[in-house]
């Protein structure tokens, strides 16, 4: 049975990481030959370039953007924690856990009454980054946008989700082992919401309220990790972007979990990395990327440990997506933008690691902004580049 959708075209923003300016050229891309998306579903750094068109959906302008001062301080407040805060034995707990997950990831997901806490603590402990001044990680580059609003016609901005992922804190839980423990969650805009008849979470309770998941939206990894994750989705009507892009940036063993008064502990947007069924549901044309497997020594395993699937597995689910959309007779058209080897191509145009050995710690090396800058435009241009001649041969 086909379906109306609310938008007529979606693009999904689904990942990046310190790569994410390769989805500011392709959205321009799209609005310079005239499909610009209606709605983009932002996860992890996905959910910050959609803050960005949020905030300057002129593609002028948005290049401006990604040259401030602004946005080079909001990426530098991203730092690796001192070596003289973490213990001797935290220290090392980095390498010994992360073997211990690359060992056990051919073994069934195990659970215990006591996952919550455990795994709140680890994730707090072992997180290799963390931003300065938190609360007010993105206030300057929000700031920074509202005063250089013009009062020229610039194209309608598109309607914004984020994705992410919470440690779900229901009565059941507590009550019986073996039952879901984490939860997909959406920040969802009103069509989306209306679409669904979704309610707002009670904010004096973690616990669901009736009609405040989507009903008829079901978690796809569900199906993957039944015991650990939640079937229906949480969702949030009135949010705050900041907080959700904070809260879908807080992947595992990166940046350590946010608390949100209506949701509880955050986890970040891997739960559900390439949202495309929802995608699907949600637009008549969708815009998606293909992308490169997860490493099987630490993304992997480490994707496994903490949400119970194998994220390989996710993703041949998403890349099949288009088959099964066309036989159960939606309507959708999915586009697969060919950025898999981003990684490849944008080696050198990213944010650095560096492994210090002195310390054992994993540390970030941020360029001067003018290197920066470069780096910005080189991940713009690749993803104008690839999408413009994705369009001339498909349009």
């Amino acid at each position: 049975m086909k379906t109306e959708h609310p938008y007529e075209r979606v693009q999904l923003f689904s990942g990046g990481g310190s790569r994410f300016g390769y989805y500011l050229g392709s959205y321009a891309a799209l609005v310079e030959h005239d499909l610009k998306p209606d709605l983009i579903i932002g996860t992890c750094g996905g959910s910050l370039s959609a803050l960005l068109v949020q905030l300057a959906p002129d593609p002028i302008a948005l290049k401006q953007l990604i040259e401030s001062q602004a946005l080079y301080k909001v990426i530098g407040n991203i730092t690796h924690v001192p070596p003289n805060e973490v213990s001797t034995r935290h220290k090392w707990r980095y390498a010994s856990q992360a073997f211990n997950r690359w060992r056990t990831s051919h073994l069934g997901v195990r659970q215990s009454a006591n996952m919550h806490a455990d795994l709140l603590e680890e994730l707090q402990q072992l997180a290799m980054f963390r931003i300065e001044n938190d609360n007010q990680w993105l206030d300057a580059l929000i700031h920074l946008a509202n005063a250089n609003e013009q009062t020229a016609i610039t194209p309608m901005t598109p309607d914004i989700a984020i994705i992410a992922s919470r440690l779900y804190q229901g009565q059941t839980v507590q009550a019986a082992l073996g039952q879901p423990q984490l939860q997909e969650v959406l920040f969802a805009p009103p069509p989306l919401a209306h679409r669904y008849q979704a309610q707002l979470i009670s904010s004096s309770t973690t616990e669901p309220t009736a009609g405040s998941t989507f009903d008829k939206l079901i978690s796809p990894v569900n199906t993957l990790a039944r015991t650990r994750i939640h079937q229906k989705v949480a969702v949030l009507q009135k949010w705050d972007i900041a907080t959700a892009v904070r809260a879908s940036m807080s992947d595992m063993y990166y940046l350590p979990p946010i608390h949100i008064q209506e949701l509880g502990w955050c986890l970040g947007g891997v739960i559900n990395l390439t949202p495309i069924e929802l995608a699907a549901a949600s637009g008549k044309i969708v815009f998606a990327e293909t992308k490169a497997g997860y490493d099987r020594w630490l993304a992997a395993p480490a994707i496994r440990h903490v949400f119970g699937f194998d994220p390989n597995e996710r993703l041949a689910q998403v890349h099949q997506y288009q088959h099964k959309d066309m036989a159960n007779g939606f309507a959708s058209q999915i586009h697969w933008l060919p950025f898999a080897d981003n990684a490849a191509q944008l080696g050198g145009q990213q944010v650095r690691k560096r492994l210090n050995i002195k310390t054992t710690m994993m540390e970030l090396v941020h360029s001067s902004h003018d290197t920066f800058v470069r780096q910005m435009h080189a991940q713009w241009d690749y993803g104008y580049k690839r999408t413009v001649s994705y369009i001339q041969q498909n349009f």
